[in-house]
């Protein structure tokens, strides 16, 4: 009976583990798809708004998602005080905090927190192809993400699993 217990235990927690990790996959896929449509505006408000990035900053703090709400807000509040202090240094600062801990690769990280470095035309036209190139980059992170997520969590849960029937067939 304890032995029965066990099993059960052993692959409810493996299966858990599993559904955790799909979970972390899926959550990866939505925040690429975020960046790449905030990517997306920024380019359309260079382009089409003739706005400056703090400007930017402002109209994207009105995102549904409260993580990118508050960065973007933070930024615009601290170049605003500065009257157009170190965009730079506020931008990487901030954006580096906003992406701390999501499951992004360091140079999809990268393209977000270094994209002011890139933008250093005067023009809009130069700014928004430059930003229309991390915008390309992330889309094809984002498209490779979305599908590969339907194997690779059907891969985790499969080994998770496996894993925990591997582990009660050891312990018994």
């Amino acid at each position: 009976m304890y032995k029965l217990i066990g099993v059960f235990c052993i692959l409810a927690g493996c299966a858990g583990w599993g559904n955790t990790k799909a979970a972390m996959e899926k959550e990866r896929v939505r925040h690429l798809r975020t960046l790449f449509h905030i990517l997306g505006q920024m380019r359309g408000e260079v382009s089409y708004g003739k706005h400056t990035l703090p400007e930017i900053c402002l109209l994207l703090s009105e995102l549904n998602d409260d993580r990118y709400k508050t960065c973007f807000s933070r930024i615009y509040e601290q170049t605003r005080e500065e009257n157009g202090g170190d965009f730079l240094k506020v931008w990487e600062t901030e954006m580096g905090n906003c992406l701390e801990g999501l499951l992004l690769r360091e140079d999809e990280r990268e393209t977000m927190t270094g994209l002011p470095k890139t933008l250093n035309f005067r023009e809009e036209g130069g700014q928004s192809e430059r930003i229309g190139l991390a915008e390309a980059f992330l889309e094809g992170r984002y498209r490779q993400a979305e599908e590969t997520y339907e194997n690779r969590s059907k891969m985790i849960r499969s080994v998770s699993i496996l894993t925990g029937l591997l582990l009660a067939m050891i312990l018994l």
